[in-house]
């Protein structure tokens, strides 16, 4: 975000690459590996965060955010080795990965987070505003969306021969545990549903529509 010091910034992605090290390490020893493994494809802003806490709830070895930077070896190497088996945010997002996941993983699960356009584009407003994302004028909203809706499209599109390998869900209508555990045939747990990074405009937007 704009006004913080690039020392803080570059502390910051030190401490999380540390940290990444530290969980890719002690991970295997509190939990059991999942398989298949599952693959959160959510855009930004549409609860992937969610579903990872979701994830790791169900007891998978889950992680949100892999490093910033792509490994010299390519992400589905680095996938392959590390001791993951749910993965969510970035980069799971990026452009044309899930079809490279899915070739590399055949029986992978994957989670498309998604959200009605007017409520997504809101909660993407507030999130990137002042920073070097931030949506400028109307027609730059525009064309986010636009990517937003064709990108969910092309993954439906995509796995529209292969139904049990997506679950498509709404966390901001009330999908919850119900459709999660029914896709990885897990038990409902008995804790409720995490709702991570709430944001505080929902109200504004629910009315507006």
């Amino acid at each position: 975000m704009k006004g913080i010091p690039w020392p803080l910034v570059i502390t910051y992605f030190r401490c999380r690459k540390l940290y990444l090290h530290l969980h890719h390490f002690f991970i295997p020893l509190l939990k059991k590996k999942n398989d298949p493994k599952v693959f959160c494809i959510g855009d930004v802003k549409t609860g992937t965060s969610t579903i990872g806490q979701a994830l790791n709830i169900l007891g998978y070895r889950s992680i949100q955010m892999l490093q910033g930077k792509e490994p010299k070896e390519g992400w589905i190497h680095y996938i392959k080795k590390c001791n993951y088996d749910a993965f969510s945010d970035w980069p799971m997002r990026k452009v044309g990965l899930y079809k490279e996941l899915d070739k590399a993983f055949p029986n992978s699960k994957f989670i498309l987070t998604l959200r009605e356009k007017k409520s997504w584009a809101k909660s993407f407003e507030n999130y990137f505003k002042a920073s070097p994302w931030e949506i400028k004028n109307p027609l730059e909203l525009e064309n986010r969306i636009k990517k937003y809706e064709e990108r969910n499209g092309e993954i439906i599109e995509y796995f529209k021969d292969k139904p049990s390998r997506l679950l498509i869900v709404d966390l901001i209508k009330g999908d919850g545990w119900n459709e999660l555990c029914n896709f990885l045939n897990k038990p409902i747990p008995k804790k409720p549903f995490p709702h991570k990074n709430k944001g505080k405009y929902k109200k504004k937007v629910d009315m507006e529509k």
